[in-house]
């Protein structure tokens, strides 16, 4: 079945325009970041205190930066 969605997939990002493929990726970052908020920060805060909001906020801004170097 997930052979037949990465087709699938692959097959509707050829066939719709540029705006949907960057609707499409944002979403699924966003998406990402709701994961990892939702499973890693609790454990990460327990831990690390008061420096897991300045290595998120700095992690994902390294993110954004290669993203856009690239």
């Amino acid at each position: 079945m997930c052979a037949l969605a990465t087709i699938a997939g692959f097959a509707l990002a050829d066939a719709v325009g540029a705006e949907f493929q960057a609707g499409a990726s944002g979403f699924a970052a966003g998406a990402l970041l709701v994961m990892l908020v939702d499973s890693m920060v609790p454990d990460a805060q327990s831990k690390a205190k008061e420096s897991t909001g300045l290595a998120t906020v700095l992690g994902f801004a390294l993110a954004v930066g290669l993203s856009l170097a690239s």
